[in-house]
Formats: C-alpha cells, sequence, structure tokens
C-alpha cells in the first residue's frame, strides 16, 4: 500500500524534465535516490518534512524543504507534500501547541493574549515572552512529529510488507493443496 500511494508523487519527474525552465536542476531529474520510492528513502523524507512544516512561518517552507531534501538525497515529491501537514487550517493549532510547550519547557506562564506594541517597536515586544518559547517549541515539535512519523510510516510499511508475504505463502499452500486433491 505505502508504495503504491507514493508512486503516484513521483509519476511526473520525466513530463517535469523536458521543461525549458527545468534545465538547470537537470542534476535532480537524473539522479533516482530524489526519486525512488523505497521504505528507507520515503521514510526518511517524511520526517524530514514532518520537521520542515514545524519551522516558525517566516521560513519559506518549501524552498528550506528542496534545499534539505537535495542535500539529503531523499524523495524530493514525498519531503515537498509532508510539509503540508501546516496548512492554514492545521496553522493556528499547532504552532499554539508549540508556544504552549515552549512556555512549559522554559517554566514560562503562557500568555493569555498578545502584548501592545507600537508600529516601531513591535520586536522587543515578542522577544522575551513570546518569540522564544515559540520557536523552542516548534523545534521540539518538529523533532517529535518526525520521528513518530518515520517509526510509524517504517512501521506501517514493514506490516504491509509482512502481510502481503503471509498472503502470497497461503494462496501458494491453497494452490499446492487444490493440486494435490486433483
Amino acid at each position: 500500500m505505502p508504495r503504491r500511494f507514493f508512486k503516484k508523487l513521483s509519476r511526473k519527474r520525466h513530463h517535469l524534465q523536458t521543461r525549458w525552465y527545468m534545465r538547470p536542476f537537470s542534476f535532480v531529474f537524473g539522479d533516482a535516490a530524489y526519486w525512488s520510492i523505497n521504505r528507507r528513502n520515503v521514510t526518511r523524507a517524511v520526517a524530514l518534512g514532518f520537521f520542515i512544516a514545524f519551522l516558525p512561518p517566516p521560513i519559506p517552507h518549501t524552498m528550506v524543504a528542496l534545499a534539505l531534501a537535495i542535500a539529503l538525497r531523499v524523495n524530493i515529491p514525498v519531503t515537498l507534500t509532508a510539509i503540508f501537514i501546516t496548512n492554514p487550517v492545521t496553522m493556528v493549532p499547532l504552532y499554539y501547541a508549540a508556544y504552549r510547550s515552549g512556555c512549559y519547557v522554559l517554566d514560562l506562564e503562557p500568555l493569555n493574549r498578545l502584548p501592545r506594541f507600537n508600529s516601531h517597536d513591535w520586536l522587543p515586544a515578542f522577544h522575551g515572552p513570546f518569540l522564544e518559547p515559540f520557536v523552542l517549541g516548534c523545534i521540539m515539535l518538529g523533532l517529535a512529529v518526525a520521528v513518530v512519523g518515520y517509526i510509524l510510516l517504517g512501521l506501517s510499511w514493514h506490516l504491509s510488507l509482512v502481510y502481503k508475504f503471509y498472503k502470497r505463502k497461503r494462496l501458494r499452500r491453497q494452490k499446492e493443496q487444490n493440486r494435490n486433491i486433483e
């Protein structure tokens, strides 16, 4: 099941390779490591995407994900898909959980509302009470979600392979029994 699902994400490789604006990136299309669908590569790509998804908002997630996927030689489409765990619907609860967990680790009292600030002094108002726990929480939750995603995807992939193996073994045994009966 996982292999079939992730294979759909990598099918556009040859179509993209023919475009003129993709010529500077031809090294990416020629290397199979960036497009291969195996358990090791895909689980690492999902973990990387989940971690990048939790980075604080001013960081461009897509560019960071693309650069790190190329540097770490993991599946690019899977990494880019995994960063969309944070989308406009899930962003507020996930970032709020990151802020609260950062406050918990730093032993700070969470703010009930954002501090008031003028247009010229917004950074000092956010730096102490909000920014530090938020960034720490984002990194902590990003690491935690990446590890859990890596383990769960690897485990589900492995269990699906074991299930298919025993299913084939059972079918083979049934065919042999049917031949022996005839």
